[in-house]
């Protein structure tokens, strides 16, 4: 898998690189844009999630999950929502067999993992082995139709009031919260 370098400001408005630029003006390659959701990460207002990633799957129409890719060893990933411009470009997903997608898996290891939510708090998520990622209308994987895939994931956008948080954690005084995770996931 392949990222690409992208800036956000503060306000999510995303400052491109030359080397993306240069993508932009070159001879058109032939790839598709998946939108990954989870509604889960969506409720409790992630932004982005970094990742401890071993392996990741896709799961066809009829359930059945065929392996993309192993990842030996550390690997962690950041995913960032649509609105930081972030997206990953991955040519392995298009080694799976022809058929209809449904959902795109990624399995974790126990730690190293991370939600960070719209409004800038970070909490330990190591509580769960996987997370499932619903692909946006389905993906179809048909003999030479695509070259390259980019993966782009449908987070909360970041609140502008989030640079401020320490400011006002220094006068208001920190309170303390409940973590957001507790009972999310029920695997």
């Amino acid at each position: 898998m392949k990222t690409t370098n992208i800036y956000p400001t503060i306000w999510s408005t995303p400052y491109y690189t030359p080397s993306v630029m240069v993508g932009r003006y070159s001879a058109h390659t032939k790839e598709a844009e998946l939108i990954l959701k989870n509604e889960m990460a969506r409720s409790l207002n992630v932004s982005e999630m970094a990742l401890n990633i071993t392996k990741f799957s896709a799961i066809d129409e009829h359930g059945n999950e065929h392996f993309i890719i192993d990842f030996p060893g550390q690997n962690p990933v950041t995913l960032k929502g649509i609105a930081s411009g972030n997206f990953i470009r991955s040519k392995s997903v298009l080694s799976l067999p022809e058929g209809r997608y449904k959902t795109i898996r990624f399995y974790v290891a126990g730690w190293g993992n991370q939600f960070i939510y719209k409004d800038g708090i970070e909490e330990s998520a190591n509580s769960f082995d996987r997370l499932d990622f619903t692909i946006e209308d389905g993906f179809t994987i048909e003999q030479d139709n695509v070259h390259e895939v980019k993966l782009w994931f449908d987070f909360a956008p970041y609140q502008w009031k989030r640079h401020f948080k320490p400011l006002t954690d220094l006068f208001m005084g920190s309170k303390s919260q409940k973590p957001r995770l507790a009972n999310s996931f029920g695997n």
